[in-house]
């Protein structure tokens, strides 16, 4: 089971807090738990439990941020929850995304992809979890060895668009982990464990 820690940067380059996480083969196909303490936009944090099944299509999500809360399960053409213990309901369909501000969404998103796509997104706004419709482009740049604080590791780098704005930045996969995000996500440290990718120096 993987785990570690990554530090949380403001998409500038800068150090906002901490996420640290363990993954790993689950009953419906992975899971991902992750605890964030972060200063953006004020000190707060925040729990990330995320399900898919085993083509890597989100069965369940849970994301606790101390003032909200939102509980989202697939159901057919609609993702049905609750958001602060209130009813929420979105468009969904066997091609959709899930996004929020977690490196593990991105991991997930990558492993459904056979390449380079422009994707339908639920992404939930930072903090509050409103969902709302996004498009997103994953760009596969190629096989890459990439180096982190924790080591070198053979991955595949992508390139991520938010299409609403034209933000852009560059992440590095290796096995079910994001082990770079370009002004994002740095790993502090790791521990491949049995199942995870394992530094090659």
């Amino acid at each position: 089971m993987p785990l570690g820690r990554y530090t949380v940067l403001d998409g500038e380059g800068s150090a906002v807090g901490t996420e640290d996480f363990r993954c790993a083969p689950g009953p419906m196909g992975w899971r991902y738990f992750g605890e964030i303490a972060t200063n953006d936009p004020t000190p707060h944090r925040e729990i990330v439990d995320l399900a898919v099944d085993a083509s890597w299509r989100p069965a369940r999500m849970r994301v606790e941020t101390g003032s909200h809360h939102i509980l989202l399960s697939a159901d057919g053409d609609a993702l049905r929850g609750f958001l602060d213990d209130e009813p929420v309901t979105t468009r969904w369909g066997s091609d959709w995304h899930l996004d929020y501000l977690s490196p593990a969404y991105n991991a997930v998103t990558t492993k459904r992809l056979n390449g380079s796509a422009e994707i339908d997104v639920i992404y939930l706004e930072p903090v509050t979890c409103e969902p709302r419709e996004e498009r997103q482009r994953y760009e596969l740049i190629g096989d890459e060895d990439v180096d982190t604080p924790v080591g070198r590791f053979a991955s595949y780098r992508w390139r991520f668009t938010a299409l609403s704005t034209g933000w852009s930045r560059e992440l590095w996969i290796a096995g079910d982990v994001v082990v770079r995000f370009e002004s994002l996500y740095e790993l502090e440290w790791y521990e491949a464990g049995a199942s995870g990718a394992q530094p090659v120096s």
